[in-house]
């Protein structure tokens, strides 16, 4: 369960991802007559030029911190906070290093395969992947059941992502984030809400992006504050790839979390 857990922190992984979380899962088709599409053309076009500059940066560091909120059986909320060190180099590589309640973790991806390795536990696993970060999201979604909210801010297309299943896109206003101004908008969809802050000017960058299930008990929030940006650092190719340590055990992502 603990490899399962770790497997793609979105956007940022890192995040709610790592602990399975549902949030950000895309909502099922709606019942009756479709819904009407309300989207203020100042929130389509900040979202459509934070897709853009996304998709030409062929490279890119980020931190992030995420919180993650639980709600307990009496309904209290309990927020898990993680910080993580994102590495993106496209088409294909992914490194997360993350830092949060289970732990120090890594995640790599190098356009072959998953590895995870946890160190105070000292385990690993490794899993075939796809060759690009698109399918590789989609891949554990699908065959390993972990969702990742924040992954819709790492794929080649943001826009489609973020867009898909929006009926009402609202354009809250241009706001002060630490020392520069963003965007702030407020999207709905049927089972989620979310919020994203895109930062002013040429380098359109999200800053914050904030979930929220409808659909869940207490409608708890996943939130990633995102700093630091390096758009196109320099990443070389060992930066993705792994090693076990030696003495490491490795874990079998197969084998039912009962029997871990």
């Amino acid at each position: 369960m603990l490899l399962r857990m770790m497997i793609l922190a979105s956007v940022f992984v890192g995040t709610a991802a790592w602990a399975g979380s549902e949030h950000g899962g895309t909502p099922g088709p709606a019942s009756g007559a479709e819904r009407e599409v309300r989207i203020d053309p100042k929130a389509d076009e900040a979202l459509h030029r934070m897709s853009d500059y996304l998709a030409r940066l062929e490279t890119f560091r980020v931190d992030t911190t995420s919180v993650d909120e639980k709600i307990t059986t009496e309904g209290q909320k309990i927020q898990e906070i993680r910080e993580s060190k994102i590495a993106v180099k496209r088409p294909g590589d992914l490194r997360i290093d993350r830092v949060g309640p289970n732990g120090h973790a890594v995640f790599c991806y190098d356009g072959r395969g998953f590895s995870f390795y946890n160190f105070e536990k000292n385990v690993y696993a490794v899993a075939p992947a796809p060759a690009t970060l698109d399918a590789a999201i989609d891949e554990a979604r699908d065959r390993l059941h972990i969702d990742a909210p924040g992954g819709d801010l790492l794929v080649s297309n943001t826009y489609d992502a973020l867009i898909d299943g929006v009926t009402v896109g609202r354009y809250i206003g241009l706001e002060p984030l630490g020392s520069v101004k963003a965007h702030h908008l407020a999207m709905t969809k049927e089972n989620v809400d979310y919020q994203i802050w895109i930062q002013d000017g040429p380098e359109a960058v999200p800053l914050r992006y904030v979930i929220t299930s409808k659909d869940m008990p207490g409608h708890p929030q996943f939130t990633i504050d995102l700093r630091n940006w390096q758009p196109s650092a320099p990443v070389s190719d060992d930066t993705f790839a792994f090693t076990a340590p030696a003495g490491a055990t490795r874990v079998d992502l197969t084998v039912p979390a009962a029997k871990r």
